[in-house]
């Protein structure tokens, strides 16, 4: 063979390219996991309550227009044209509050449906604030009717228990909007209202999962939120103004004014078209979990190619300086037991902790290919060797993945000290040498 040097490493590159495959399979697997987790989440949502938003009160008020209708009758063989007054509905008017304070505890439960875990949550919501009875239609055929104190919940079906003033009236389906959680008659509306405040008060125990939100339609807005969940992702238009986390849980504080959030027209538009629950002029948080299985599963196996780089390269690396001789079967195997690591993650992880489950599979896995090389490699130095090869490379795959922000960092500099490691190894090797043996064996 002419250049033996070139068609071993194209044949050991063949063996890594092809245990990527399986690897990539492997991340694959990781998906569908994760997709089916969230197809349960999104069933028990369907079936009990999902994620909550919350918007209002709002004084909501009948509007009747009167207009004139034209028709013609025939009256003695001739035709003339009649005119007549009729009423019909335009649209209500929703009035935001002037003040508006929310405060609420939001404890966090998991519960298991299969293997799959589930956070819920029952919070206590405290919202208070005042309203001010507008003035009348500015055109003259229109006039207020009815007035309503209603509030909007994105899942109705989450609400346990409603204690409000005033009083509630009617739940859910009632005849303004079924988008409404509930409403509180307040009477006919009459000019002399115009100026009025109306002070409301409302204790509200909602049940939701994965986020909670808060629409700020105050002209003036204070949010106050705790919890016992210590890895909150505060999610929506607005970050808390203060907030504090730890282990213990969290307590976030937002402050508002209409100059920030568009004010009355804003919220009147988005409640008269039905899109306040989409336009995210919330302010809330998610329950986010930063062990999540399935994503850091996903991840691990995106870092496969460094585990099959490093082993590789150290495996050729013995062969080079020690004399040691490896068949590309054997490239193969422990290529296969780097690559079955992530399965073993994958499964166990399903079942306990994370952690734990990266410590068993790391563990089975390292001594696997230790117990595996010891033959071929020769001597129990060179087996200890790369005993610590493996171990150093589970260990910083842990905490690549425990560091997002760094990750990519860690990286280079790993990929940065096997280079350095080659070089130095193989500073005085005699390249043409290798060949010449290689070929003559």
């Amino acid at each position: 063979m002419r250049f033996p040097l070139l068609a071993r490493a194209a044949l050991i590159s063949a063996v890594a390219v092809a245990i990527l495959v399986p690897i990539a399979l492997i991340a694959g697997k990781v998906s569908e996991r994760r997709a089916r987790a969230e197809g349960v989440l999104a069933q028990f949502a369907q079936e009990n309550s999902g994620r909550q938003v919350i918007a209002g009160p709002f004084l909501a008020i009948d509007c009747e227009e009167t207009y004139t209708e034209e028709r013609e009758i025939k009256r003695g063989g001739k035709a003339e044209t009649v005119a007549e007054q009729k009423v019909r509905a335009c649209p209500t008017a929703y009035v935001a509050p002037r003040t508006f304070k929310a405060m609420g505890h939001v404890p966090v439960e998991e519960r298991h449906r299969g293997i799959y875990p589930i956070r819920v949550y029952r919070s206590k919501l405290h919202l208070e604030g005042e309203l001010e009875w507008p003035a009348p239609p500015r055109h003259d055929n229109q006039a207020w009717r009815q007035a309503h104190l209603v509030l909007m919940v994105s899942d109705a079906r989450g609400i346990r228990e409603v204690r409000a003033t005033p009083a509630v009236t009617q739940g859910r389906a009632d005849a303004i909007d079924a988008r409404f959680a509930f409403r509180s008659d307040l009477g006919e509306y009459t000019a002399a209202r115009k100026g009025e405040i109306l002070p409301f008060d409302i204790a509200l125990d909602l049940v939701g999962t994965s986020s909670l939100g808060i629409a700020p339609v105050g002209d003036v807005t204070r949010i106050h939120l705790t919890s016992d969940w210590p890895h909150p992702s505060f999610t929506g238009s607005w970050s808390p103004d203060e907030r504090r986390v730890g282990p213990e849980g969290f307590e976030a504080r937002w402050q508002m004014t209409h100059l920030a959030t568009g004010g009355q027209a804003t919220w009147e538009r988005e409640a008269r078209e039905g899109r306040i629950f989409n336009t995210g002029l919330v302010a809330g948080v998610a329950l986010f979990d930063p062990v999540n299985a399935y994503a850091l599963s996903y991840r691990a196996t995106e870092y496969g190619f460094l585990f099959v780089l490093f082993t590789f390269a150290a495996l050729a690396l013995a062969e080079a300086v020690a004399g040691v001789r490896l068949h590309p079967i054997q490239y193969a195997l422990v290529g296969s037991a780097l690559a079955v690591f992530f399965l073993l993650l994958l499964a166990l992880s399903e079942h306990i902790a994370f952690a734990l489950a990266y410590a068993a599979a790391a563990i089975a896995c390292v001594a696997l290919l230790t117990f595996y090389l010891r033959h071929p490699l020769g001597t129990a130095r060179r087996a200890g060797a790369f005993f610590a090869l493996f171990s150093s490379m589970y260990a910083a795959l842990f905490m690549l993945l425990r560091s997002e922000d760094h990750a990519l960092l860690l990286g280079a500099v790993l990929v940065f000290a096997l280079l350095a490691v080659v070089m130095v190894a193989t500073r005085r090797l005699d390249w043409s040498g290798l060949a010449r043996r290689m070929a003559a064996a």
